[in-house]
Parts: C-alpha cells; sequence; structure tokens
C-alpha cells in the first residue's frame, strides 16, 4: 500500500472519528435540550391543571364541559388518594398514567418519566395538586415531534458527514499524492542510475523544504558512492598493476630456467630470483588482504601490555642489516618502563614499514631515529629521516594506497605504497591516526598518535 493511500486512508478514518463524536455531543444537546423545553412546558401545564378539578372540589372553578380540548397536546390527568383518575383533558380517558408507584412517588414531590398512550411514546412530569392533600396532577405530551427532530437532525448529520468525510479523504490522498511526487521523481532519477554514471546526481527542488534536503543528501550520497567506487577501481587497477610485475618476472625466470642447456649455476639464480618475486607476491598479497580487513572494520586488533622500548628495539635490530647496507644507523629514543596496551605485532608492522620507507630514502652516513613519548595516557610513535622529504603536493595523499610522489625520493623505485596505507589502516584500529609531515631542519617524519593506550607503572597500580 502506497504512503499516499496510507495517509488518505488515516486521515479519513480521523476525520470520520472526529465527526461522528462531534455529530453525538451535538445529537445529545439538542435531545437534552429539547428535553428541557418540554419538561418547562409541562411544568407550566401542572401550574393550570387546577381547571380541571370537579366541580365540587372547587366551587369556584367552573366544570370542564365535555369535549372540551386541552391546550396544545398536551396530557392532563387529576389523581385523588385512591388512585382514581378524578379529572383530566379530553383523550386522555380514566386510566391514569401511572403505575401505582409512581403516583406514591409523585405525591411526595416532583418528578419525570417516559411512558405511552396508545403505543405512542409520552413525555409525564407529575407532582402534588397544591390544596388537595393525597392528590396529584400530571401533565403529558407525545414525543412525536421531539423524536422527529432529533431524527431529522441525525440523519442530515448521516448525509452531510459521508460526503463530508468522502471529500475530506479525496482531498487528503490529492494532496498526500501532491506532497509525494517529488520523492516519487527523486525515485525514478535514482533507478534510473547506472553504476557507470560517474557524474550522475538528482535534481534538487526549490522548495527549500524536506524534499529539497532529502534531494540534497542524495547528491551527496551519490557523490560518495561515486567516490567509493572510482577508488575501488583504482585500487583494482593499481593491486593489478602491481601484482603484475612481480608475476611477469617470476614467469620469465621459470621460462629461462626451463630452457635447455642452463648451467646449475643459472638454475640456481633463476631459483633465487624467483623466490624474490614469490616473497614479493606475498607481502603485496597480505597488504592488501589487511587494507581489505581494515575497510570492513574487520582489522583484528589484541591488546596487551607492551614494553614500546622494547618493542622499537626489537625493530630495529630486525632493521639493522639492511640499515648497514644503506650506510644508514638506526636510534631507538624511548623512556624505560614506558608500557602500553596495544597489539605488539600490528604495532611492529607499522613501525617496520616507517623503517622500511625511511632506509629508502635516508643518505647514507644519517640516523633514523624512532622515538616514543607518553602525553598524559596517549602514545606517540614517531620514525625520522634525514632524507629529502616529502614532496609538498604528495603530503595530503600520503597514506593513500599505492600512493607515491612523482618525483622519487629514494635511490631505487621503491615499494608497491602500501606501506603508509597500512601504517593509518592499524593506528585507526587503535582508535589514533597517523600523521606525516616535513621537519623544519630537513628530512621526513611520520608518527603514530594512539590515545588512552599508556598504563600506569606496577608500583602506582599495587598502591
Amino acid at each position: 500500500m502506497s504512503i499516499r493511500l496510507r495517509v488518505a486512508l488515516v486521515f479519513t478514518l480521523a476525520l470520520a472519528v472526529a465527526f461522528a463524536l462531534g455529530s453525538w455531543l451535538f445529537i445529545s444537546l439538542l435531545a437534552a435540550q429539547l428535553r428541557s423545553s418540554t419538561d418547562a412546558a409541562l411544568r407550566t401545564q401542572l401550574n393550570g391543571a387546577g381547571q380541571y378539578l370537579p366541580a365540587g372540589r372547587n366551587p369556584a372553578q367552573r366544570p370542564v364541559r365535555p369535549g372540551t380540548a386541552p391546550t396544545g397536546e398536551y396530557l392532563i390527568q387529576l389523581i385523588d388518594g385512591t388512585g382514581q383518575v378524578r379529572g383530566s383533558s379530553p383523550g386522555t380517558g380514566t386510566v391514569p398514567l401511572l403505575t401505582p408507584a409512581q403516583i406514591r412517588q409523585a405525591r411526595t414531590g416532583q418528578i419525570g418519566l417516559a411512558g405511552t398512550l396508545d403505543d405512542d411514546p409520552v413525555r409525564l412530569l407529575a407532582a402534588p395538586l397544591p390544596g388537595h392533600p393525597g392528590w396529584i396532577a400530571v401533565a403529558g405530551i407525545s414525543l412525536d415531534s421531539e423524536n422527529g427532530t432529533v431524527s431529522t437532525a441525525s440523519v442530515g448529520l448521516l448525509v452531510g458527514g459521508a460526503a463530508l468525510v468522502l471529500i475530506g479523504g479525496l482531498g487528503a490522498y490529492w494532496l498526500a499524492r501532491a506532497a509525494l511526487s517529488p520523492v516519487e521523481r527523486l525515485r525514478r532519477e535514482v533507478a534510473a542510475l547506472s553504476e557507470r554514471d560517474t557524474e550522475s546526481s538528482v535534481q534538487v527542488p526549490g522548495t527549500r523544504d524536506e524534499i529539497a534536503a532529502l534531494a540534497g543528501t542524495m547528491n551527496d550520497l551519490l557523490a560518495r558512492l561515486h567516490g567509493a567506487l572510482a577508488r575501488q577501481r583504482g585500487f583494482v587497477a593499481d593491486a593489478s598493476h602491481e601484482l603484475r610485475t612481480p608475476l611477469a618476472v617470476l614467469g620469465g625466470e621459470l621460462e629461462l630456467a626451463g630452457r635447455p642447456g642452463r648451467s646449475r649455476d643459472d638454475l640456481v639464480q633463476a631459483v633465487a630470483n624467483a623466490s624474490d618475486e614469490v616473497s614479493r607476491l606475498t607481502r603485496i598479497t597480505n597488504d592488501l588482504l589487511v587494507l581489505a580487513r581494515s575497510d570492513e572494520d574487520r582489522l583484528i586488533v589484541r591488546r596487551e601490555p607492551t614494553d614500546v622500548g622494547a618493542l622499537l628495539d626489537r625493530a630495529a635490530e630486525l632493521a639493522a642489516s639492511r640499515a648497514q647496507a644503506a650506510g644508514v644507523a638506526c636510534v631507538v629514543d624511548a623512556p624505560a618502563g614506558l608500557v602500553a596496551l596495544i597489539d605488539p605485532d600490528r604495532i611492529r608492522q607499522a613501525v617496520d614499514n616507517l623503517i622500511d620507507n625511511a632506509l629508502r630514502f635516508a643518505p647514507s652516513g644519517t640516523q633514523v631515529r624512532i622515538t616514543a613519548r607518553a602525553a598524559a595516557a596517549d602514545l606517540k610513535i614517531e620514525v625520522v629521516d634525514s632524507g629529502p622529504g616529502f614532496p609538498l603536493s604528495f603530503l595530503p595523499q600520503a597514506f593513500e594506497r599505492f600512493g607515491r610522489p612523482d618525483s622519487g625520493r629514494a635511490r631505487s623505485e621503491g615499494g608497491a605504497g602500501l606501506g603508509l596505507a597500512i601504517v593509518q589502516a592499524i593506528a585507526i584500529a587503535h582508535g589514533g591516526r597517523a600523521i606525516a609531515r616535513n621537519r623544519p631542519i630537513g628530512g621526513a617524519a611520520v608518527a603514530i598518535g594512539l590515545p588512552g593506550t599508556i598504563q600506569p607503572p606496577a608500583a602506582d597500580q599495587a598502591s
């Protein structure tokens, strides 16, 4: 069921309920008003009921001649102490209009009740007759006129209410349809979009209302989706390019190894070259897997209290051979006893990537400094080199995947451009960020900020 139809049905139902309650209240008030008017007229008739007394009981009053018509359509009876009708208006008869119990009740005060006369509903008022102890006067009138008025009003309200509810329902449907037509237009525009549309958007109405805000939000969403799709396509293209080179080299080495006449040394060299390419493929594949898990928020971080200084010393120790080959010294600067709640394997992976990146760009005879500092409960790990630094145009995209500067800083071709992206993914998984900058005195610095990870010393915990 469409929204506009649901809105119209709900509005129609609410209108019908409201009109029914209003009509019931109106009919109730009308009936009460008519009843009040009828009772007032009957009380007037009771005040003049003495004219129907027998001549013997009220000599000053002339007897009513047979056939004299009562005033209007009122019915008058005078009932004595024995329950007999001693005077009445013409056509009322000699049978009391009240039951014996009602007669006894009327002797004590005025009462009002409903009755019937010849199967017609009547309204009756009864009260003691002044000057005649034990006697009561009864005045009544047919309710046909009153009931007819109420019935006519009810029929009019029913017919008018049905027409009003029908018109209101149709109007609500039309208004809902007009209000939701921009949404339907947006739906058609979005349905017509294709994944190949790189600059597609929906039309924003100039009404400056919620629909216009929805269209603007949808355009922002489409822009983000287009950007994500473009990054995904670029990621796939870059990954394919990076994997193609080692695969091609591996295939070439295997092809050369399979040619006849190759010496043992040639075969050993071919196997070694193939092994290097397999290692490169493995690194790229593992890096891509880390980034893919980071995109899906599935990069697992197993935190445990870790000695940060020992972790950095181990990273520098494993990089010592590469640093020595490049003529660079790795220096660790971390306070003793600095303990943080981190994933040591992931942080080691990030630090290894930063050291590897720094070693490729640090000039011979310089140092690569690996520092760790605590600021309150936050941990900051920074790797600094003395190389040419990052190109200014590259800094904003330093942590993008396959991002490499156009003009190389390194003495060699470098890696696949995934190292800094993985550093950022690991930092984000720990709730922090990675920041790349150029030092004023020259060289590049990349810092990992890990908030809320510093653990208090054991002595403080014990106390």
